[in-house]
């Protein structure tokens, strides 16, 4: 299991080293579920802001590569893996619905939405103490439901 996820880390990771939601959720979950790491930072990178356009949130993104990871299916006819994989989607919203109220990142960021136009320098500006300052907060939320998730299943 990989080291807990805490408010400080996703805050450096995000706002000291520039990565996305996204990519702070499947970097702490790569490893676990078999993921190169370098790999899962470039592959979740365009997740972030809810695909940059408000929708649904790249923590949660990610959470989905990160579970789809684990009980995901390459085979053609493989209803039983496909009906466990969306039981397991399902589980990890509610779970995070539960806590924030929404998947979607404009609601997530009070409305505010990357792709219109001043937007983006809205959402970013007062870094830690701005808009995104729930952001990192939503990353540790997400990676502890994953690590709960998945603690029976990876080691």
């Amino acid at each position: 299991m990989a080291e807990k996820m805490t408010v400080e880390k996703a805050r450096d990771f995000m706002m000291g080293q520039g990565f996305h939601c996204s990519q702070c959720v499947l970097s702490h979950t790569a490893e676990m579920v078999g993921l190169d790491r370098d790999q899962a930072l470039k592959f979740s990178a365009g997740l972030g802001g809810g695909c940059f356009h408000g929708d649904t949130c790249g923590a949660v993104s990610a959470a989905v590569v990160t579970l789809s990871a684990v009980y995901g299916y390459n085979k053609p006819g493989s209803g039983e893996q496909n009906a466990k994989m969306v039981e397991k989607l399902n589980e990890f919203e509610q779970r995070f619905l539960e806590k924030h109220g929404s998947l979607l990142c404009r609601d997530l960021l009070g409305g505010h939405d990357f792709s219109k136009p001043g937007e983006s320098e809205k959402i970013m500006a007062g870094g830690a103490t701005g808009i995104l300052k729930n952001c990192p907060t939503y990353c540790t939320d997400v990676c502890d439901i994953l690590d709960d998730m998945l603690k029976d299943v990876v080691k």
